[in-house]
């Protein structure tokens, strides 16, 4: 009698186990947010912040619209946005560690396009955002879209050739001839490279250049024989050159921007990226981590970028975000380098850096969702309505 008591209480135990609702609302239903939703923008405006900061090669991407927002309430407070966004590249590069707003598009015959699918849990009592995942892939504009409105413009082509790092080398050395710089900087690599047919061949480079340790004072043949300074040290910087060649003469230009590579974002854009949109920061400073005792535990953030080759097919959106579909069993692999988890309060959610007087916790992340937004106000509104991207827009799209 005795044994059938303990076996009916052991089933008992067992059943209310297995019937107890799942723990931080991982069984919850994804919302379908408004596109224009102010919290739905703020999460879309971080997400490419933390991108574009996440990366150390390429363009600063800025938003071109948001397509879609699925939003997971979280049981420890906050939300889990899954979000996909358009993007296009700009002129800033992303060693600039400008923000996407502060930059200028690109010409319409150099723009690159796509799309990026990212997950951001957001919490604004405890004034954080951190981008959990990403991954983007993006296009440069077909060249027959670019043709179709400008025959004769440059069309984007391949920077290790050897005309282009020439064309980067003749005019970085009309620049290291009159800075005021106090050494002689080389080309790193170049980036971006065209060329076209003025009064004769003329070509267009974007490339990077790092400080090297040969002073001004001396007189330097062969720069590309100096030593580039040390990590930490050398001043890094982003130009713009040309040489366009005629029968008699050779014409050369150059402008760049010089920044240190282990430098920060300027203090008023820092602030400015530190700060949840739409909440005072007296608020924010008010928010200390005494006043709740939840503790979140971020993971590092993970993602990549893919860029395309160049395709004279009609590459819209939705085919980016098909091809992105091939690879969702891919998992995201860690960038070159990850240092703290990038949030808007970095002194709290340092992963390495975990108070253990407090409960350890985090939100709870689903795989991303293969439904797109439910609501009619998705795909949102597009920034720009230039005339070669807005053809390569799908407005309905059915499936992620």
């Amino acid at each position: 009698m005795v044994r059938f008591v303990w076996m009916l209480f052991g089933i008992q135990v067992l059943c209310s186990c297995t019937a107890a609702p799942p723990a931080q609302g991982a069984g919850a239903a994804l919302l379908s947010p408004r596109c224009d939703d102010a919290a739905v923008v703020e999460a879309a405006d971080m997400a490419l912040r933390q991108i574009n900061a996440d990366r150390e090669e390429g363009y600063v991407l800025s938003l071109y619209r948001i397509v879609s927002a699925r939003e997971q309430p979280q049981e420890i407070t906050g939300s889990v946005f899954y979000l996909i966004l358009d993007v296009v590249d700009t002129e800033c590069h992303v060693l600039s560690k400008k923000l996407w707003k502060k930059c200028n598009p690109r010409p319409a015959d150099s723009t690159v396009y796509g799309q990026c699918k990212a997950i951001i849990y957001t919490n604004q009592a405890r004034n954080i955002a951190h981008l959990n995942t990403y991954e983007c892939t993006l296009q440069p504009v077909p060249p027959k879209y670019i043709w179709s409105i400008c025959p004769d413009c440059p069309v984007d082509d391949n920077p290790t050739k050897p005309e282009y790092l020439e064309t980067a080398v003749r005019s970085l050395a009309k620049f290291n001839e009159e800075s005021n710089q106090t050494h002689y900087f080389s080309v790193l690599n170049v980036t971006r490279a065209s060329m076209q047919w003025v009064v004769g061949p003329a070509y267009f480079v974007e490339f990077l250049i790092q400080e090297t340790s040969c002073s001004k004072n001396d007189t330097v043949a062969d720069i590309s024989r100096c030593e580039p300074l040390p990590p930490g040290v050398a001043q890094i910087g982003f130009c713009k050159g040309s040489v366009v060649n005629s029968h008699k003469e050779q014409f050369v230009t150059i402008s760049c921007e010089i920044y240190s590579q282990q430098d920060p974002a300027p203090e008023k854009e820092n602030q400015e990226a530190n700060q949840t949109p739409g909440k005072p920061r007296h608020d924010q400073q008010a928010s200390t981590s005494d006043a709740n005792p939840f503790s979140p535990h971020l993971e590092k953030t993970v993602g990549w970028v893919k860029i395309l080759p160049p395709s004279n097919e009609d590459i819209t959106f939705y085919s980016l975000r098909e091809s992105q579909n091939k690879l969702k069993d891919r998992k995201p692999v860690p960038p070159k380098a990850v240092g703290s988890t990038p949030s808007l309060d970095r002194k709290k959610t340092q992963v390495n850096k975990l108070d253990l007087t407090k409960p350890i916790t985090g939100p709870v992340i689903l795989p991303f969702p293969e439904e797109l937004s439910l609501s009619d106000s998705c795909p949102g509104e597009a920034k720009q309505m230039e005339g070669i991207l807005y053809p390569l827009i799908t407005r309905n799209p059915t499936t992620v």
